[in-house]
């Protein structure tokens, strides 16, 4: 026998991410998002993937960042331009961390957040600041189940403005990326040598998003001595389970057999078995692939 399908995973009513903890202090790591003035001048970007359980629409960025400046000067959020990049890809992200293919959106100053009243001071005595960027203007969406990359930008106006760093956030997860000129080695090497970022977590930064989809469907039907099940061939990041319990000691097992696309459909055929069985789609965890 065989029970209803349903659909699990990432929580859907807010499809997007966040990493942001108000007035935390702990902030121990950080990377640079700064590019320098000047056509040549050093650059570093970064960013996050991201790929939505359904399509979606950007609406808001936020970032906490850090000022550093060897020279004595004092801090002046005047002396940036913020930019919220948008690639299409890993791969696009590691061809060109200057520019976003999708979408570049450019800020004189924040629109949320403070840039006057600091967020939290750090455990080494600097101000760390949450900085919002509406991205309701924009015509942006992003597709159910393509790993897009989201990232920040400080462009500096003068050599004298110094750099903004975006620290790790306190959750473990899959790494972001970050490249440009001063990575270590090379940004090409973040990207193919497994580094992915050299610290392996995530950046405090947040993205809210817009629903734009509904979750995938999964059909189940008895045909003969096997079960179909059925899903929309664009839910790639959805993988299948089955148990046989749903009660407390429910225990999902992924079903490791590859579905075929027949008609714009993932079509998978398992032999069904005797007793009760349940089935659901379930999000796949999302990940960086290395190259």
């Amino acid at each position: 026998m065989l029970g209803g399908g349903a659909t699990g995973g990432q929580t859907l009513d807010q499809p997007g991410f966040s990493r942001l903890v108000p007035g935390w202090t702990n902030y121990s790591t950080a990377f640079n998002a700064t590019h320098a003035a000047g056509v040549d001048a050093e650059f570093a970007t970064v960013g996050t993937p991201y790929a939505p359980a359904i399509d979606v629409r950007p609406l808001e960025y936020s970032a906490v960042v850090i000022w550093f400046n060897s020279g004595g000067h004092e801090l002046s959020f005047d002396n940036f331009i913020f930019q919220v990049h948008f690639w299409s890809s890993i791969e696009r992200f590691a061809l060109n961390p200057r520019q976003g293919d999708l979408h570049v959106g450019s800020y004189n100053a924040p629109t949320g957040g403070s840039t006057t009243v600091p967020d939290a001071i750090t455990r080494g005595g600097r101000p760390a600041y949450l900085l919002r960027f509406s991205l309701t203007n924009d015509s942006i969406a992003l597709t159910q189940c393509q790993a897009a990359v989201v990232g920040l930008v400080a462009q500096a106006k003068t050599v004298q403005a110094g750099e903004f760093y975006v620290p790790t956030a306190p959750f473990a997860g899959p790494s972001d990326v970050q490249g440009g000129n001063i990575v270590p080695f090379g940004w090409g090497y973040v990207i193919t040598q497994g580094g992915l970022t050299i610290y392996s977590g995530q950046l405090a930064t947040e993205l809210k998003v817009e629903a734009l989809g509904s979750p995938p469907s999964l059909s189940i039907a008895r045909i003969g001595e096997q079960i179909e099940l059925c899903w929309p061939g664009a839910a790639g990041c959805y993988t299948v389970e089955s148990t046989d319990d749903l009660g407390t000691a429910a225990r999902w097992e992924f079903i490791l057999d590859l579905p075929i696309v027949v008609d714009g459909s993932n079509r998978l055929r398992i032999p069904a078995g005797d007793g009760l069985r349940f089935f659901r789609l379930q999000r796949e965890p999302q990940s960086v692939p290395v190259r």
